[in-house]
């Protein structure tokens, strides 16, 4: 067998809860050998938050496996020295703490570069670098990310907007992990390590690369789209005799006949109200009124059949446990079980990525809070006598 992609990087992984380890659980996964550094006593805040199944974390064990874990107080001279002792031999170097905090503790980049020029010094936060939200220490979270870059949902007039998307945490550990494999990549073509950073925000504004430029120059647009009349005019779903349907009129000159047609209706195209896409925008609660209560008529797997037959995109709208139970999921090996010490039998999310040359692979749980502790320190060369101190001394637990 070929050795993993990443086997042989080492990663300190100060991050915690989500944007961070959703990245390295990844890079995790491609042999990289990501030791989660943790404060003792507590850890990851993760592990506390739940659910659990018998005292473990559900989502601390989804976005933590192939990891190793070490406890150390961060505070005390000595433990400093522990870190300092293993950024001599890291390639990475995360964390998405507020700016600041890794300064406070004399693990900033400048430090820690001093002592590893080909450190690769990653972290993510949650507005950026430098600014006003950073200049007033300003906190940062997920939902705050999303309201401020224009990823709140507007239902309608007097009503308060709702939040849309997918969690910021997510991309933005995607992006994370991104930039640290381009970071490694220039590492290798010139020998040098940098700092790589992003953080909530930009991750959230940047989201909106399909139609973010069409508002930044609305006032020097001067012909229209060419797609999505009929897509804008019609409902994205519909409720049908046992679930819902999603209808995705686009690649035809002429959805709206592709529709009604396979759906056993005439061909509403040829109505005089809905025929050009300006009117069935104009129509549009006339026209979605047809086809909703033709949709009520018959099961969602009978509509797709006919949907598909006649070229028309549709897809049943799943809960995620019906996402789970779908036979393209397990296809794609998103649903994967581990062996945890504690809780038995967990099944967790796979990994969206494949490199089939050197897949990736569920190899260990996620850790216990410190329990790769002595093993971590016996490799950095701590005799046992050593380290039996540091743990009687709660520098390590």
């Amino acid at each position: 067998m070929q050795p993993s992609a990443l086997e042989g990087i080492r990663i300190l992984d100060f991050s915690h809860v989500y944007q961070g380890p959703v990245g390295t659980q990844l890079l995790a996964d491609y042999g990289a050998d990501v030791i989660k550094v943790e404060r003792p006593g507590s850890g990851d805040w993760s592990r506390r938050w739940g659910p659990f199944v018998k005292g473990v974390s559900l989502p601390f064990a989804n976005l933590n496996r192939n990891k190793r874990s070490i406890a150390i107080d961060m505070k005390a001279e000595t433990g400093k020295e522990i870190i300092l002792e293993l950024v001599k031999s890291a390639d990475v170097l995360v964390h998405n703490f507020r700016v600041g905090v890794m300064e406070k503790l004399g693990l900033d980049y400048d430090t820690l570069s001093a002592i590893n020029p080909q450190l690769v010094y990653a972290s993510s936060s949650g507005w950026g670098d430098s600014g006003p939200y950073v200049e007033r220490n300003r906190g940062g979270h997920d939902m705050m990310a999303r309201a401020e870059a224009g990823l709140f949902v507007r239902p309608g007039e007097g009503k308060a907007p709702i939040p849309g998307g997918i969690s910021a945490d997510y991309p933005s550990g995607l992006m994370l992990m991104q930039a640290i494999l381009i970071a490694l990549l220039h590492r290798e073509r010139y020998g040098q390590g940098q700092r790589v950073t992003t953080d909530l925000l930009s991750v959230a504004f940047h989201s909106h690369a399909w139609d973010g430029a069409a508002q930044l120059n609305s006032d020097k647009i001067d012909e229209p789209a060419r797609v999505g009349g009929t897509e804008a005019a019609i409902n994205k779903a519909f409720i049908t005799a046992d679930g819902y349907i999603e209808i995705s009129p686009v690649f035809s000159d002429n959805a709206l006949r592709d529709i009604s047609t396979a759906l056993g209706l005439e061909d509403l195209s040829q109505r005089p109200e809905f025929s050009t896409e300006s009117l069935q925008i104009e129509n549009r609660d006339a026209l979605n009124d047809l086809l909703a209560r033709r949709f009520l008529e018959d099961t969602t797997d009978n509509w797709m059949t006919q949907l598909e037959a006649e070229g028309v995109l549709c897809a049943r709208v799943n809960t995620f446990l019906e996402a789970a139970a779908d036979p393209q999921i397990a296809a794609n090996h998103m649903v994967v079980s581990l062996q945890d010490e504690a809780a038995g039998e967990l099944r967790v999310l796979g990994n969206p990525i494949r490199l089939h040359s050197t897949p990736p692979t569920e190899r260990k749980p996620a850790p216990q809070l410190g329990e790769q502790s002595a093993d971590i320190l016996a490799e950095l060369g701590y005799s046992t006598e050593k380290i039996e101190a540091l743990f009687q001394q709660s520098i390590i637990a």
